[in-house]
């Protein structure tokens, strides 16, 4: 049985129902007038009517989502009719993503959707009922994308199958007989000292305001989310520090880093004289480090792999890695001196050392690194930094 809520200032009238096996809400024409649980004023009655009324055409299988709630996000995206006794894989899909919008996070949600517009291409039309492990199989094995991707789809798959198990329209989840390839650890690829003086220079002659952002991502380690999320409020000089407590993800601006609420991490010696040159570029114009020329923040890093680190390393002709190889190579740099690992535990973000002995082992107690163990030292300061060695 439906159920009727008051939300808002203006005590705007919702009705949560059952429709398709999923739990359902949407916001009606009519308003509380007193924004009290279980109100009688005419404004609730006529609710209650009008909500009657559509569990009866939902049971008669007579219901049309567009007729009663035409704005709704569910109703344009549900071309197909909404009686049919046997609910579609595509229908059930996007039922069950927009129940989940208010559960994921904007980043998890967009991913989700992302897969979930892959997997309409071969299931869509496909009862819900009717699908079996063969089906994901086939599916499986015409994929072009990614082993790593391709598990995202699946685990998404699965996730809405098993919602349909609990909400009684199967009996059983088919993806869980259904082996899915071996994905292959994530590949470390850092980048030499040489390539690192090499863009870091070609960055200061094409793009001096992007300088410091790639040598922040070079000598600190940090995601490039975090990076785009640094402002200026969060680099102390004195303690030779910087605060992480945000970082932006698909578009959005998260008060928080993608494993804590925030860490601190050391300015390097190499790192104090990019920040202390970027400072006439946004420090007196805007509290964010680091801005588009359109003087904005940056809210992708889409944006900032085509226009500068795509273009980069095309020009100095070095092979390409991801973005994210930055972060690998200041782990691969840091351990191949010897450097503590508890220390870049604490700098890279993690909660234990499980990631580090897991990724890098191989690079932990080597006696020679590529610069002989050279590159840089650890003095015991009152500030506990790590300079350049003479």
């Amino acid at each position: 049985m439906g159920t009727i809520h008051a939300r808002g200032k203006k005590n705007r009238l919702y009705v949560y129902f059952q429709y398709l096996g999923v739990r359902r809400h949407e916001k009606t024409p009519f308003f509380c007038e007193t924004g009290k649980n279980g109100c009688k004023c005419r404004q609730c009655k006529s609710t209650a009517g009008w909500l009657h009324e559509l569990e009866c055409k939902i049971d008669d299988k007579t219901f049309k989502y567009a007729e009663y709630f035409p704005e709704s996000r569910v109703a344009k995206a549900l071309p197909m009719a909404d009686s049919s006794p046997q609910i579609s894989f595509g229908t059930y899909a996007i039922l069950w993503l927009d129940s989940q919008k208010t559960v994921f996070s904007h980043a998890t949600f967009i991913t989700y959707t992302s897969s979930i517009n892959n997997l309409l291409a071969t299931f869509e039309n496909m009862s819900i009922c009717d699908i079996k492990p063969a089906h994901i199989r086939t599916y499986i094995k015409n994929s072009e994308v990614s082993p790593k991707t391709l598990k995202n789809h699946v685990g998404v798959l699965s996730s809405i199958l098993s919602a349909a198990v609990e909400d009684d329209l199967i009996p059983k989840n088919p993806c869980t007989s259904v082996k899915l390839p071996h994905i292959s650890s994530v590949e470390v690829d850092p980048l030499s000292l040489e390539e690192i003086t090499m863009i870091l220079n070609w960055m200061k002659s094409h793009h001096p305001n992007m300088l410091a952002f790639f040598a922040v991502a070079f000598f600190t380690g940090m995601r490039t989310g975090e990076i785009m999320g640094l402002q200026w409020g969060d680099i102390d000089f004195n303690s030779h520090t910087i605060t992480i407590s945000r970082t932006i993800t698909a578009g959005k601006l998260k008060h928080r880093t993608k494993t804590a609420d925030s860490r601190t991490v050391d300015i390097l010696t190499e790192l104090d004289e990019y920040l202390s040159y970027h400072k006439q570029f946004t420090y007196m114009k805007s509290e964010w480090l680091f801005l588009t020329y359109e003087n904005k923040p940056f809210n992708k890093t889409d944006n900032i792999i085509k226009t500068y680190w795509k273009p980069c390393l095309k020009a100095l002709g070095i092979k390409y890695r991801t973005l994210y190889q930055t972060r690998h190579t200041f782990a691969c740099l840091m351990l191949d001196v010897g450097e503590n690992i508890n220390w870049l535990k604490k700098m890279l973000g993690h909660k234990t050392l499980d990631m580090i002995l897991r990724r890098y082992g191989n690079r932990i107690d080597k006696t020679v690194g590529r610069k002989g163990g050279k590159l840089f030292i650890k003095k015991k300061t009152q500030k506990n930094q790590l300079i350049r060695s003479n």
